[in-house]
């Protein structure tokens, strides 16, 4: 007897979603020998690549793993966010083989606690596809005092922070001395100055008409450095 056999073979196609995106720390621990922050606090940029052969957009999210009491953290995306803040639908398109080293910057402000140390976690997420991403951590560590209690001058922080058409900080110098404001965008482009004539009172700043965002406002007395404040602007 002759048996015919007939094969079928059957096809399995299986879909695998493949990471399209990779993250690297500039540092992945980062203390004062090392941070790049232009503010006084800790901080770092990611580099965020789409490895991907197609166009992408990507969002970013942080995970606070540990952090002291009383100390903050915050990351830039297209626009810099507060501490409150753990991710934005904000996005960036990125070409195919596309990498960016500073749109993605992370900070910690240690608030003049110290010894103090954070872990953040970092994700950048495909929008389309929140499957699809990647994440590193970043070690925060201070080991150094905090603020000069004993200086003759002092500045509060704005408030209200948000502001969305007036900002005030309170301050306190001597007679003798001279105090000036110059708030700049992340980039550092002066938005504002402002020159302060009086031994103490309240510097009052118009941002009505300033875009949204995270500003910074370098405090000068006497011509050196004195203290650096953080505005947010939200409208």
């Amino acid at each position: 007897m002759k048996i015919s056999i007939s094969v079928v073979l059957l096809l399995l196609t299986v879909t695998v979603f493949a990471q399209s995106i990779t993250v690297v720390p500039h540092e992945s621990h980062v203390d004062v020998s090392n941070s790049s922050s232009i503010v006084g606090d800790l901080g770092t940029e990611i580099i965020v690549k789409n490895i991907s052969n197609d166009s992408i957009e990507i969002k970013v999210s942080r995970e606070i793993i540990s952090e002291p009491l009383g100390t903050i953290n915050y990351f830039c995306w297209v626009s810099c966010y507060g501490s409150n803040i753990g991710s934005t639908d904000d996005v960036v398109l990125f070409a195919s083989q596309e990498s960016d080293s500073t749109k993605f910057q992370v900070h910690f402000d240690n608030k003049g606690i110290a010894p103090a140390s954070a872990v953040i976690k970092y994700c950048a997420i495909n929008a389309a596809n929140e499957s699809d991403s990647a994440c590193t951590i970043v070690y925060y560590n201070v080991n150094i005092g905090g603020f000069d209690n004993t200086k003759s001058s002092s500045f509060s922080d704005f408030h209200p922070n948000p502001a969305s058409f007036y900002a005030s900080l309170n301050y306190s110098i001597l007679p003798s001395q001279s105090a000036e404001v110059v708030v700049t965008d992340i980039l550092g482009t002066i938005v504002e100055n402002k020159i302060i004539k009086n031994n103490q009172g309240i510097a009052r700043l118009d941002v009505s008409n300033t875009p949204n965002g995270l500003y910074f406002a370098n405090i000068y007395v006497d011509g050196k450095l004195d203290a650096i404040k953080r505005l947010l602007v939200r409208k």
